[in-house]
């Protein structure tokens, strides 16, 4: 009885972390949004523009951020990393409907991958 739920529970583990959250949104959709809303900072490669803004690969620990934390402060323009000052100032507010917010996760989980689950970087 036990075994099954085992067996389920390591499947679900060992499930890469960019997989395990495509569902949630399609990062590909999410993709194109980030190239028109904020790779003029943070650059399409994600590592900040010129020290514009955030490097979202250096930076990883953004994205140990919960889906609703990290939705709030692209929403808010609100994350700053302490000690860090980026050229661009604060990010502005992105007004994104719930749709475009989950795409736009998917593709930085997708993207700069799962830190959380990814401790080989």
């Amino acid at each position: 009885m036990k075994s099954p739920m085992i067996v389920a529970l390591l499947l679900l583990c060992s499930t890469p972390a960019a997989q395990a959250f495509s569902g949630m949104g399609n990062p590909d959709r999410g993709k194109m949004i980030f190239i028109q809303r904020c790779a003029m900072c943070h650059g399409e490669d994600g590592r900040g523009r010129d020290g514009m803004a955030a490097d979202m690969v250096e930076e990883w620990h953004r994205l140990t951020k919960s889906d609703q934390e990290l939705s709030h402060n692209i929403r808010s323009g609100g994350l700053r990393t302490p000690g860090k000052i980026y050229t661009a100032g604060q990010c502005p507010p992105q007004m994104l409907n719930d749709r475009d917010m989950d795409d736009v996760l998917a593709h930085l989980r997708n993207a700069f991958g799962t830190p959380q689950l990814d401790f080989g970087r």
